[in-house]
């Protein structure tokens, strides 16, 4: 599923909030190939979760408030060790 299919499927209401997480997960993993292999999978995924919402807000910008919700939740459930040390590198 492409990025063009999940906002195509969002804007009709197709996806349901689990499903909504695995599109995320997959379109990441379809993306991936893109960065550099030598860079951090955390930090990949990271980059690549707020690039894909940043360009959802800009092309359908009605969806926002669900990709954010959905990006937050993938975040949570996946990275949230990886932010956490981010946040506590900074404060050090």
């Amino acid at each position: 599923m492409g990025n063009g299919d999940i906002l195509s499927e969002g804007r009709n209401g197709v996806i349901v909030s689990l499903d909504k997480r695995n599109c995320l997960a997959k379109a990441l993993d379809e993306v991936k190939t893109a960065f550099p292999k030598d860079m951090e999978n955390d930090k990949a995924m990271l980059i690549m979760t707020m690039l894909l919402a940043k360009k959802v807000a800009s092309h359908a910008p009605s969806l926002l408030r669900d990709v954010f919700h959905t990006t937050v939740n993938f975040i949570n459930q996946n990275l949230f060790s990886y932010v956490r040390n981010l946040v506590r590198n900074e404060m050090d």
